[in-house]
């Protein structure tokens, strides 16, 4: 899976709420209402990364959590972060946005 160009970013990124690209990485953060929410959240993730083979790094504080994707060994965004992504969302609209 190749690194994609700044363009393809750029347009992919008009899909996605909120996230950003910064440093070679997508970003975004979430805030919850508990810790407990951002631990699930943040189990429903990993589960999901395992199954991919694709780990973002989470960086959580209390109720609020990070998402940082990119993929190392091509040295920035691939599609497999851009779908990663879009799970995170999917999974944060239907089980979250309502909170």
């Amino acid at each position: 899976m190749s690194k994609l160009k700044n363009e393809e970013i750029a347009d992919q990124l008009k899909d996605l709420n909120d996230w950003k690209y910064t440093d070679n990485s997508l970003i975004r953060s979430y805030q919850l209402e508990s810790f407990m929410d951002v631990m699930s959240f943040a189990n429903l993730v990993s589960d999901k990364s395992e199954e991919i083979d694709h780990h973002p790094k989470m960086i959580i504080d209390y109720n609020n959590i990070t998402f940082i994707l990119t993929t190392h060994s091509e040295g920035g965004v691939t599609k497999l972060d851009f779908d990663l992504a879009l799970f995170i969302n999917n999974i944060y609209y239907e089980l979250y946005e309502s909170i």
